[in-house]
């Protein structure tokens, strides 16, 4: 009896068994098959070094340079205290700092781990001297981020950053990998498609235990495609040191092209911050600055322009026929408005004044009085056809487009109505004005040019391809407005106490406009727009200095300096 149950049993477990042999035979050879083949194939990524960015005279401002990593194969470790004691005597870091990342390495026992970043060229040569006797070490080639220059033109450079998950998420389909960098800021973000380059990557056959055993295929990779920039270096970094230990902007533009000579935000970072392990504890201090350095002033702050903004009044009045150049108005000091007094910066006022007279002394009187004439609604139109109130289009991110009040705006926004008052703030750059320091280098590119509308950029070329080709917009003004007004212009720096004096040259005529907007802090910005020579304009300069005082004071002699450099440098 107990034979024949214990045969039975026998006999069912053989049963299950060979149906067992039959599923996996038959049922789901084809699954196995394929794990099988995946574990014997495996591919490695070789990745693309990122493009280069150099300035418009061909100098490399940001490149992908060689970085050596020092790598462990955890399974050929005999001893990892006395592995982690050697290296100790060679990189500034801790037994148990090195001990604990070869141990994590544990997890892919047959594959390469990091455990040591960029080492410097002296310490990878002791290392391969010491590979030679440490089968457990793998001396590793990557491509690391280096901007030449640190926080030289950091805001048109930008910075990279490491993708993360739901970037990848995204991202993935179009050729990037978990570990890639992506432009996070300027150029590097704005470009990054053509920075990035294409992977490349081997196939190989392994053994067992998971080692090399045969290349099965090979893709060469792509490196991305460099990027010429309009940026002079020269010009950018002597204007960077004109605004050291100041916050603010300066905009350099070739007012025929749109092109950006130099483009300055201060304070500015250093961009390796968020990639170099030295220097990441540095992150921590920039985010919480309330100087905010990664703020792109240039382009992204957006404030009033205080007087700049009278030759915007001026172009109403003349284009509407509300005033001629030759219109005279008395500053007494100040004017007044119902029971309200508007004062003008000089107490004793300017006496009868015309235009040129107007906009060389920058008389508040004489624009209150113009500015009621045209109506905030005929500004507000002008100053549109000039760029305020919307995207230059240049080619970074993060550009604000500000705001360009007007009766209707107020309206919508405020639910409140248009007063005259408004429009006395409005026709002096007050009030709820607020632009950018790039528009107000477009609109002064238009005196300059003889009226028409450019649009910045900052690359000139991808390769050997030019992208950009100075897009313009011809704003259709009256000859003699545009004239008029460059010639109030040229008196503000080159007539008898004119305002801008400060920027006059000897070898050429700068002709401009400055600029000094109140704040509710209590402090004054301070402005100056100007463009040379006055004859054939090469160059528009705007400086603008936050919370710097008076524009005819550092801002209107920081734009003479620069002009002075750039004909040094041959621009002007």
């Amino acid at each position: 009896m107990r034979i024949g149950i214990f045969s039975l049993i026998l006999i069912i477990a053989m049963v299950l068994l060979l149906a067992g042999v039959a599923y996996l035979q038959i049922g789901i050879h084809e699954k196995y098959k394929i794990m099988s083949e995946e574990n014997r194939l495996k591919v490695l990524p070789l990745m693309a070094p990122r493009g280069s960015i150099l300035d418009r005279k061909g100098r490399v401002l940001v490149e992908d340079i060689l970085a050596f990593n020092v790598s462990v194969l955890y399974y050929r470790i005999k001893d990892a205290n006395a592995l982690a004691v050697e290296l100790n005597s060679i990189f500034e870091m801790s037994k148990e700092e090195l001990l604990s990342r070869i141990k994590e390495s544990k997890k892919n026992p047959y594959s390469p781990v990091c455990i040591v970043e960029d080492i410097g060229m002296e310490k990878t040569v002791h290392m391969e001297e010491l590979g030679m006797n440490h089968p457990d070490l793998v001396l590793q080639v990557s491509a690391k981020r280096k901007y030449i220059y640190e926080e030289t033109a950091s805001h048109v450079l930008g910075y990279v950053g490491l993708i993360n998950r739901s970037e990848f998420k995204k991202l993935k389909h179009y050729g990037y990998r978990i570990n890639d960098f992506v432009g996070r800021d300027g150029v590097e973000k704005y470009y990054d498609d053509y920075l990035r380059g294409k992977h490349g990557g081997k196939q190989i056959e392994v053994d067992h235990r998971g080692r090399e055993a045969a290349t099965l295929g090979f893709r060469e990779p792509f490196p991305g495609r460099d990027i010429y920039l309009t940026i002079d270096l020269d010009l950018q970094k002597y204007c960077e040191n004109l605004m050291e230990d100041r916050k603010g902007a300066i905009v350099a533009m070739d007012p025929s092209t749109g092109a950006v000579l130099a483009m300055v935000s201060a304070p500015a970072y250093d961009p390796e911050i968020f990639i170099d392990k030295e220097k990441r504890k540095r992150i921590k201090n920039v985010l919480s600055d309330h100087a905010y350095p990664l703020l792109n002033r240039a382009i992204s702050g957006v404030y009033p322009p205080g007087s700049v903004f009278k030759t915007m009044t001026a172009v109403s009045a003349l284009e509407e026929s509300k005033a001629t150049p030759k219109t005279v108005f008395n500053c007494s000091g100040s004017f007044t408005l119902g029971k309200t007094s508007f004062a003008c910066w000089k107490e004793k006022g300017h006496g009868d004044q015309v235009l040129q007279d107007a906009l060389k002394n920058s008389c508040n009187v004489y624009f209150f009085k113009m500015g009621l004439l045209s109506g905030a609604d005929k500004i507000s139109e002008y100053a549109g056809k000039f760029g305020f109130g919307s995207s230059s289009g240049i080619d970074l991110p993060g550009e604000r487009s500000g705001t360009l009040p007007s009766t209707a705006w107020k309206s919508k926004n405020l639910n409140k109505k248009w007063y005259k008052g408004d429009t006395v703030n409005y026709s002096i750059g007050q009030g709820y004005l607020l632009t950018s320091p790039i528009q107000v280098a477009r609109m002064m590119s238009v005196f300059a040019n003889g009226g028409y509308l450019m649009k910045p950029y900052v690359v000139e070329r991808v390769d050997d391809v030019r992208v950009n080709s100075g897009e313009k917009v011809f704003l259709d003004l009256s000859p003699e407005t545009v004239s008029n007004i460059r010639e109030g212009l040229k008196e503000v720096v080159n007539g008898y106490r004119g305002t801008g004096c400060n920027a006059k040259q000897k070898e050429f005529i700068v002709s401009g406009k400055t600029g000094t907007a109140q704040t509710s802090k209590g402090k004054n910005h301070g402005w100056f727009a100007g463009f040379a020579p006055f004859s054939s304009a090469k160059l528009t300069v705007v400086v603008f200095d936050e919370f710097g005082g008076k524009g005819g004071y550092y801002s209107a002699k920081t734009a003479g300096e620069i002009f002075k450099k750039a004909g040094d440098l041959g621009i002007i």
